[in-house]
């Protein structure tokens, strides 16, 4: 090869005499003589231990056979490096992305989960999961909702903010569907006492004394047997109620709680206070609240499905209550308001169908599902017995019935066995403490208004207020 060399050298230098050929020689000569150098250096060796690190250690290899046998074998290779570059590196689980959304005027729930991009499929889960509580809806402005997403961006749970004191979520079990779950906070309570009198009509000087239109019914319902307030009720009648109100961290939680109230019309005064059971008594312990009906239609259907707070989804065996009951009614029976009351809600839902709901005077309340067709409007007021819708096969149903539910206190009871208001007076067991609570209340309405006839003579439309923590 030196030979061949050399007679190319000789060669090459009578070719580049002198001039641009003689660099041009130079240059493809270096270039063939550090290729030859190149060539020799790096020649393969079948020897993996020949391969050096920089500091002296063997380089490692990739072991065609299982690199997690630790063989002699191995050992000669030095560590294996594995197929995961990430196998030794401390995994940390990442908190599930969230979406906070405040509801603007004119938002649908299907709106919302389009705007998101959720599958319509988990709109309809969760929809069937608030069949049997009607939560999500209706959508009111600057409500919160927040929407927590898996991995694969779709929704694992839904959160709402139904007011300062209570959220309620809908979390994906795992079969898919999606479980309820309430989240409550304490409330602190304080009573208030009011001293007032009549200006113009009673509505109007009870609303400027800061009674809700709620309490202003059950006060008219209560003592509409003895006292008529269209007729009887004059100029500078006086009137006193004490009522309790709930706030958190300064903030007001809900409806003010009407416990005791006394109205004086021609010198006589009437007064109702507040039990334990949710009804008002006179001072006598004698019933003041109207019965309810057991049923919510003329005639007693058959129960074609039963009261169940504690039932089990039969596929995922997650809680599923049925908080209501079925009753077998043709489409177009005639469903009746079970107590004197005023409508909260009409409203429509794609489990749920058309549905109407309604507050009783004191702590009860009925819904009824799956309608044909509502008879009243939201805000109107209605009387025991009165026709309030039509029952039919709206939502989803297996054939036409009526969901009926009642609920005391905001918690669905069975309404077939639940103890209804009816003409009674307070058992013997419980007389004590009810004279003691009532006691109280008149001691706490006589002080407010002799209070106020010494400090106020000269401005007898004025409002009194007392209030103290409870």
């Amino acid at each position: 090869m030196s030979f061949l060399f050399m007679q190319f050298i000789t060669r090459l230098s009578r070719w580049a005499l002198s001039g641009p050929r003689a660099w041009l020689s130079i240059i493809f000569a270096v270039f063939i003589v550090l290729l030859f150098v190149y060539k020799s250096l790096v020649s393969p060796t079948d020897n993996p231990k020949e391969y050096l690190l920089p500091s002296g250690e063997a380089k490692t290899s990739i072991k065609p056979s299982d690199t997690n046998a630790n063989t002699d074998e191995d050992n000669d290779y030095g560590s294996l490096v594995t197929t995961d570059p990430l196998q030794h590196v401390e995994k940390v689980t990442a908190p599930l992305p969230s979406i906070e959304y405040v509801i603007k005027s004119g938002d649908t729930l299907a709106g919302i989960f389009a705007r998101l991009g959720l599958s319509r499929e988990s709109l309809y889960s969760v929809l069937e999961a608030d069949q049997e509580y009607l939560v999500l809806e209706p959508l009111l402005p600057n409500d919160k909702f927040t929407f927590k997403l898996n991995e694969d961006g779709e929704l694992a749970e839904l959160n709402r903010r139904l007011d300062v004191s209570k959220s309620v979520s809908y979390v994906q079990h795992e079969n898919g569907g999606f479980s309820y779950e309430e989240h409550i906070k304490p409330i602190t309570y304080t009573h208030e006492t009011v001293h007032s009198k009549v200006v113009s009509n009673f509505y109007l000087s009870a609303k400027k004394a800061g009674l809700s239109d709620t309490n202003i019914l059950i006060i008219q319902d209560v003592l509409k047997g003895r006292v008529n307030f269209r007729k009887d009720l004059r100029a500078n009648d006086e009137f006193d109620f004490v009522v309790k109100k709930g706030s958190i961290d300064g903030v007001k939680v809900g409806e003010d709680q009407l416990e005791a109230l006394g109205i004086t019309v021609k010198g006589e005064t009437y007064r109702a206070f507040l039990h334990s059971d949710g009804r008002f008594y006179d001072e006598a312990g004698n019933s003041l609240t109207p019965a309810l009906l057991r049923w919510p239609t003329r005639k007693h259907y058959r129960i074609s499905s039963s009261f169940n707070a504690n039932r089990l989804h039969p596929i995922t065996g997650h809680p599923a209550p049925h908080n209501g009951v079925d009753l077998a009614t043709p489409s177009g029976t005639e469903v009746l308001a079970t107590g004197d009351g005023i409508v909260t809600r009409v409203a429509s839902h794609k489990y749920a169908g058309k549905y109407v709901v309604i507050d009783y005077t004191g702590p009860y309340g009925s819904r009824y599902l799956h309608l044909n067709k509502i008879l009243v409007k939201k805000g109107q007021k209605v009387k025991r017995g009165q026709v309030v819708a039509l029952s039919g096969n709206t939502g989803r149903t297996t054939g036409a019935h009526l969901h009926y539910e009642l609920h005391v206190r905001g918690r669905p009871v069975n309404p077939m066995t639940a103890s209804i208001p009816t003409t009674q007076s307070i058992p013997d067991s419980m007389r004590s403490e009810y004279n003691a609570n009532v006691a109280s209340w008149i001691s706490m309405m006589t002080d407010r208004k002799s209070k106020r006839a010494d400090v106020h003579k000269e401005m007898p439309e004025q409002t009194e207020v007392d209030s103290g923590a409870e």
